[in-house]
């Protein structure tokens, strides 16, 4: 929170994403982070990973999350998931996007609360975007995002919203 009682994008949303993941990475799933030092970016445009989940908050915070893996790391993640299980070749994908889009639902509903009056936030069910797409900011909006870089390559967190619930100094305003 600000002096002023309203939250912050940085501090109540890309901040407790941030570092749930990287303690879902390390804890949960036992994938080495290569530096917990993670810099938030604020692109006009930002190319999404080819595996990337994604889901929506509602009520009077309403943003888009997304998560992507490299390739690699995806793997990794899906076999922690598995506890070593074997799947069939024709079964990866889709236990793949499976997987992606549990994590995270896993991780929103863990990391946040709404920062507007500390209620749970309502999501969407997650959706799987995959062959890389780009995310291109529009007047009325707002791109946050952040990559966490592990042992197996990169995830990338991005959070979209409406440029009107936020200041240029990352703050929401109220509603």
């Amino acid at each position: 929170m600000h002096q002023d009682n309203t939250p912050s994008l940085e501090h109540e949303i890309l901040s407790p994403l941030i570092q749930r993941s990287i303690s879902f990475l390390k804890e949960d799933l036992a994938i080495q982070v290569i530096s917990e030092n993670i810099d938030i970016i604020l692109p006009n445009k930002i190319k999404l990973k080819k595996n990337t989940a994604m889901l929506g908050t509602g009520g009077n915070v309403q943003v888009l999350i997304s998560m992507g893996y490299d390739d690699a790391l995806l793997a990794q993640v899906v076999e922690a998931f598995l506890e070593g299980e074997a799947i069939e070749e024709d079964e990866r994908e889709e236990i793949q996007e499976s997987v992606s889009c549990e994590v995270v639902n896993t991780i929103v509903g863990n990391a946040l609360k709404n920062p507007l009056d500390g209620t749970t936030l309502s999501i969407t069910p997650p959706i799987l975007i995959s062959e890389a797409k780009s995310l291109f900011k529009q007047k009325s909006s707002q791109i946050a995002a952040a990559t966490i870089t592990t042992e197996f390559g990169e995830m990338l967190v991005t959070v979209v919203g409406p440029k009107e619930l936020f200041s240029q100094t990352f703050n929401f305003k109220e509603l």
